[in-house]
């Protein structure tokens, strides 16, 4: 039986990675440690998992995430009002602020990378240690820009 080429099909490489990324974004939702945090629509995870330590101007964000900048103003409008962002001024140039996690949001940040360790643990534990390397070192691989290969040969 050929394999499904379809969006929805099975063996769809993106649909699996979302799935995968649902997985522990209700895993998120369901600890006890996070649960009670706001909870983020993947776009603001994105977002927020996106942000620099010194902070990360709108525009640079919306590229970063693949929204535009109006969608990432309105997105950072939401945080703010969640408390979980700062706009602070940029230090190189007075008609730029910057996005910055508040302290409400680093605690959200650290609450939330002590749940993803316990889930990637238990990740482990259901497909294996050598799997979870294997993927983890697969996806952090620069694969280059999306689309077809451009290399002559």
């Amino acid at each position: 039986m050929a394999a499904d080429k379809t969006l929805h099909g099975a063996g769809n490489l993106g649909a699996l990675l979302v799935r995968a990324f649902r997985w522990f974004e209700e895993g998120l939702a369901t600890d006890p440690d996070t649960a009670h945090l706001p909870r983020l629509s993947g776009t603001q995870f994105m977002a927020l998992a996106s942000l620099d330590g010194d902070g990360t101007s709108i525009a640079e964000l919306a590229r970063r995430v693949g929204v535009t900048r109006q969608a990432m103003h309105q997105m950072v409008g939401e945080l703010d009002k969640a408390s979980l962002v700062d706009l602070v001024d940029s230090p190189s140039d007075r008609r730029i602020k910057l996005v910055k996690l508040s302290l409400l949001g680093r605690t959200l940040d650290q609450k939330a990378a002590a749940a993803l360790g316990d889930l990637e643990a238990e990740l482990a534990k259901r497909i294996g240690k050598g799997a979870v390397a294997d993927l983890r070192k697969h996806l952090a691989a620069d694969w280059g820009p999306p689309g077809k290969s451009r290399a002559k040969g």
